[in-house]
């Protein structure tokens, strides 16, 4: 069983421990070490020292603030896609439709900068009005990829060392501008990526939880995304392949696997045809594309709650929760 590592702040002091979550116990960890890259290395090297370096006293979760415990200076890679019911909602694909491992991968970069405390406010720019969110889980590198190399489902556990609890905020309407390629921009906006509050330091039996992790995401109370990630159409050994031919990844990166359907965005043939009628005219693209979304469904706005949650169906993983309240910036 692995170990579930967390970074706060006490009342006892105002700079950020590291500590390891038992239950609702926080035992503090002392380890000198400032990104949760260190921590991994001490982990998967020296377990001894790492087991030695945890104290036998704790305080309880609820006397802390959590922050996020991936630290800003890695690259936050993201699929897109990668559940079929999120394909239907995003147009791609006609529900009795059956994408198949052979798709092409949808993989982009979010900004690292983005990366926000797992209870932070989440902040709607000015500005945008089709905000929306994406639970995701994340996996996190314990060893550095720099050529091409063969992952499969019997080593993808040399690579992968951490699982990770994400929010892929999104301003859709950021997204569809110049044209309908703004991708980047439109995820990567500040508070646009909680994490955590658990960074899952995973051992070898843990490995083949990865495709039985449960994600729930409720909007103010009710459930709207509901899925397990035996659904991953990309799972992260191929994910991982593919990435390894094109650019490098390095110990502590971190890949968000995608989100299942349950998203406020949907697009149907009309909206899609509007898309493509205005392609050359972003300003245009973006109205029709605005007031079809929002005569369907109102998106996140100033006050509502996100609350989010990924853990094993057998229990042995947890990697907690997080609740976000929307503000406008």
């Amino acid at each position: 069983m692995g170990t579930s590592l967390v970074r706060y702040i006490g009342s006892e002091a105002a700079t950020a421990n590291w500590g390891v979550l038992k239950g609702s116990a926080i035992h503090r960890l002392s380890i000198d070490a400032c990104h949760h890259r260190e921590l991994m290395k001490c982990y998967f090297n020296d377990r001894a020292a790492f087991d030695e370096a945890i104290a036998a006293d704790s305080v309880d979760q609820s006397a802390v603030e959590y922050l996020s415990p991936v630290s800003r200076d890695i690259q936050l890679i993201v699929q897109g896609m990668n559940y079929a019911s999120h394909r239907a909602e995003g147009g791609v694909f006609n529900k009795e439709d059956k994408p198949e491992e052979e798709d092409e991968n949808l993989i982009f970069y979010k900004a690292a900068s983005s990366i926000s405390k797992p209870n932070e406010t989440i902040v709607r720019p000015k500005g945008i009005q089709l905000l929306d969110y994406e639970i995701e889980l994340g996996f996190v590198m314990k060893k550095a990829i720099t050529e091409p190399v063969a992952i499969t489902e019997d080593n993808v556990g040399d690579y992968i060392g951490a699982l990770v609890l994400a929010n892929d905020v999104s301003a859709r309407d950021a997204m569809f501008g110049a044209p309908a390629m703004q991708w980047f921009k439109g995820k990567s906006q500040r508070t646009f990526c909680p994490l955590g509050p658990v960074l899952y330091l995973l051992d070898k039996g843990d490995i083949k939880n990865i495709y039985n992790m449960e994600l729930k995401l409720k909007l103010n109370g009710k459930l709207r995304q509901d899925s397990v990630t035996e659904q991953l159409i990309h799972k992260p050994p191929a994910t991982l392949s593919e990435i390894s031919t094109f650019t490098d990844l390095q110990i502590g990166d971190c890949v968000l696997t995608g989100t299942p359907g349950g998203v406020l965005m949907n697009l149907n043939l009309k909206t899609a045809l509007a898309i493509i009628l205005n392609m050359k005219n972003d300003a245009k693209r973006r109205e029709k594309l605005t007031q079809a979304q929002l005569a369907r469904e109102s998106f996140l706005k100033p006050g509502d709650i996100l609350e989010l949650e990924i853990k094993s169906r057998d229990g042995t993983i947890n990697l907690g929760c997080q609740r976000n309240e929307i503000v406008d910036g």
